[in-house]
C-alpha cells in the first residue's frame, strides 16, 4: 500500500530539453521504471527504489504576456 504522499516533480528531456511533469508517490516496496520522451525517445528518467513515478506529461510553461509590466510580486 502506498503513502499516499504525491509531490510534484519536474524534468527536462536530456536531449530536446522537452519540459516534463510527473507525479511522485512513495511506496514501501521497491519499485522501478522508466520514461522517454515523447518527442525524440531519450530516457529522461530512470527510478529504482520506494519511489514510484506516474502521470507523467508535458509541461506547460506559460507563455509571457508582451505589453504588460509585472513586479516581483505578480502584481500589474
Amino acid at each position: 500500500m502506498a503513502s499516499g504522499i504525491w509531490t510534484t516533480e519536474y524534468f527536462s528531456c536530456p536531449n530536446c530539453g522537452l519540459p516534463y511533469t510527473a507525479t511522485r508517490e512513495h511506496h514501501p516496496d521497491k519499485r522501478s521504471g522508466s520514461f522517454a520522451c515523447e518527442v525524440c525517445g531519450s530516457k529522461v528518467h530512470a527510478w529504482s527504489g520506494q519511489y514510484d513515478f506516474f502521470d507523467w506529461k508535458v509541461d506547460q510553461v506559460s507563455s509571457p504576456v508582451f505589453g504588460k509590466r509585472w513586479d516581483a510580486t505578480g502584481q500589474r
